[in-house]
């Protein structure tokens, strides 16, 4: 019998692993590694502070120093921190110590000149509002507001002063910015030209992961240390203080249009509200962000020209057909007005000041909501933007829509407030000093939106009722002395005057001479702009009377100017020698050839000479 053959045996097959349970099987691998190394972050690695990717700054000295309290009469004498003495030109003074109590909240509020409180100071900006309506509404917590918002600090300055609070323990920190970002000049370049790149592509979705892990940030602050390792060479140092464009000239001349320059600013302001974001989050503080607000009607542009592709002819004729436009507006024929406005636009639209007149004229014939996108359209053209353009405040909307923050939408709230007291939303004097700064009041509607807003998110439990706003805005308009209050509106005169923009500053003189009627510098700046605007016989009146009431010394040779040109050449002789003789330098050499020129038009030929011979001598 044949033996059977030996019996074989077959190989296992393995069991089929399909390719979803493989994957699965990956994805629960990968994230249990994630989950390990987010937890070792966690406890074993601090965040380093975010830093600017498009500019560095040069030393300065730190905005914070220890100090006893400002207040010899304060209850305590411990020790705390103020606001550095060398930088209170920018600043207003503050003090917190250095130890918060338990039962304290800390309020630090950021921004440029808004938040200082501009033109006054503190006490009236809507940070001393604050710290006088929250203990009203909370009077069992011991409520901290700081003010350190900065003259003409712009986001990248803000995040700075904001790194500086970040290590003492704040609980809030409120941003009002977005006004200034056109302020300095700084350069992009190459950082501009390569944001759409697929590295800051990512970079972008990483800060996105890095709001919500440590394992985010890790990977952030790489990307970062990466980028500004290349980046570092063409990054532009900018001073350790504010150094604004408009210092460098008389005016906005400086400014030109420069769109790829204004996308750099656009960039650079979105990227700092992330810096802000993470360093308030990295100090366990919450941050709020106010939607800014400007002067929409009562300020024209500070700059306006028509477009770059514009030829001198064509450019001739609409600059001749826009004044035709303003005189019929002042003359109150708004219809006719717009109907030239509107042919205007037809051939170029960049000129800002033919947006701001249409938005008048649209408003007179009542219009209002179709204004206000011109006044807007105006800002936006502005050659020399000092007011939030809509790109910026769009990067705002954006930023608080995400819900990461606390968002405060004052403007909103204003456009509320107006529509209900003045059927429109076109906000003017009413609510600004000048183009972007608030009235005392107009500060009390931001700290009510700031409260309102903290009682959605039950910080404080309520809102002050109407008998406490009142007591509140008694104690803060007692705050303000007339003479600080006219000062201010001189100053205001003085600054929108040096810009060229007369009809506010003459507005601001005039409320500046009906707080202190025998201040001369506001009567001088009144009579000035009189003069621009064509209306010689007020200005001559304005002249006389501040030689009535005293002697200003650079009203000499203007008055003399205006007298000669009116022919009262005896009184204008008279006021050109003063002129002379109060005078040195290139100003007396002025003098000396408003002198001579008066004497050649009464044909008093040798004295002329002598004037011209003597003004060639001190031309330096």
């Amino acid at each position: 019998m044949t033996p059977a053959p030996p019996h074989r045996v077959q190989p296992q097959t393995p069991p089929h692993i399909s390719l979803g349970k493989r994957l699965l099987f990956s994805g629960v691998m990968a994230a249990l590694v994630l989950c390990v190394a987010e937890v070792l972050l966690a406890c074993f690695w601090t965040p380093p502070p975010p830093t600017d990717p498009f500019v560095g700054f040069s030393p300065s000295v730190p905005l914070l120093v220890e100090s006893p309290p400002i207040d010899p009469n304060a209850s305590t004498k411990e020790a705390g921190f103020r606001i550095n003495p060398a930088k209170l030109v920018w600043f207003n003074d503050q003090w917190f110590p250095a130890t918060k109590s338990p039962e304290a909240y800390r309020i630090v509020c950021l921004g440029g000149s808004t938040t200082y409180g501009r033109p006054f100071h503190d006490a009236t900006s809507f940070c001393g509002w604050l710290r006088t309506m929250l203990p009203m509404v909370a009077p069992d917590r011991h409520w901290e507001v700081i003010n350190a918002g900065g003259i003409s600090y712009a986001s990248y300055r803000i995040a700075g002063v904001m790194q500086e609070f970040a290590a003492h323990d704040v609980d809030l920190f409120i941003v009002y910015t977005g006004q200034n970002e056109f302020l300095e000049w700084r350069t992009y370049g190459d950082l501009l030209e390569s944001s759409d790149t697929p590295g800051v592509m990512a970079t972008r979705w990483l800060g996105t992961l890095a709001r919500n892990t440590h394992l985010g940030q890790s990977l952030q602050s790489l990307a970062d240390r990466m980028r500004s390792s290349a980046t570092d060479e063409s990054k532009p140092m900018l001073q350790g203080e504010v150094d604004e464009i408009l210092n460098h000239t008389i005016g906005p001349a400086s400014y030109k249009r420069d769109p790829h320059w204004h996308r750099g600013v656009e960039q650079h302001f979105r990227v700092n509200l992330r810096r802000m974001e993470r360093i308030a989050r990295d100090a366990g503080a919450e941050m709020a962000v106010i939607v800014p607000a400007s002067n929409l009607r009562d300020c024209a542009p500070f700059k306006s020209d028509f477009g770059d592709d514009i030829d001198d002819t064509t450019r001739r004729r609409l600059a001749e057909d826009l004044e035709v436009a303003r005189q019929m507006l002042t003359d109150g024929a708004a219809e006719q007005s717009l109907e030239v406005l509107e042919l205007i636009l037809a051939e170029d639209q960049r000129n800002a000041d033919v947006h701001y007149l249409r938005g008048r004229a649209l408003l007179q014939v009542d219009h209002a909501d179709e204004a206000r996108k011109s006044f807007q359209r105006a800002i936006d053209e502005d050659i020399c933007p000092l007011r939030a353009t809509t790109p910026i405040k769009q990067a705002i909307e954006t930023f608080i829509g995400e819900g990461a923050v606390i968002p405060i939408d004052f403007e909103s709230h204003l456009s509320r407030l107006r529509r209900n007291e003045e059927g429109h939303a076109c906000f003017g004097a009413e609510s600004f000093l000048d183009h972007v700064h608030p009235t005392i009041d107009v500060h009390r509607e931001i700290a009510l939106v700031i409260l309102s807003a903290l009682v959605d998110r039950e910080i404080v439990p309520e809102v002050p009722s109407p008998d406490q706003i009142a007591a509140a805005t008694q104690t803060i308009h007692g705050k303000l002395d007339r003479q600080t209050q006219g000062v201010a509106f001189r100053n205001l005169a003085k600054l929108t005057h040096w810009a060229g923009k007369f009809e506010e500053a003459r507005r601001s003189a005039n409320d500046a001479l009906r707080l202190l009627p025998e201040d001369l510098e506001s009567r001088y700046v009144l009579a000035d702009c009189l003069v621009h605007e064509g209306q010689i016989d007020a200005a001559i009146e304005q002249y006389s009377e501040l030689f009535r009431i005293g002697h200003f010394d650079r009203a000499c040779q203007p008055f003399g100017e205006l007298l000669a040109m009116q022919g009262h050449h005896d009184a204008a002789k008279g006021y050109l020698m003063q002129a002379i003789f109060v005078s040195e330098g290139p100003r007396q050499a002025s003098a000396y050839r408003s002198l001579g020129r008066l004497h050649e038009t009464l044909g008093e030929t040798e004295l002329a000479a002598e004037c011209f011979e003597k003004a060639a001598e001190l031309r330096p």
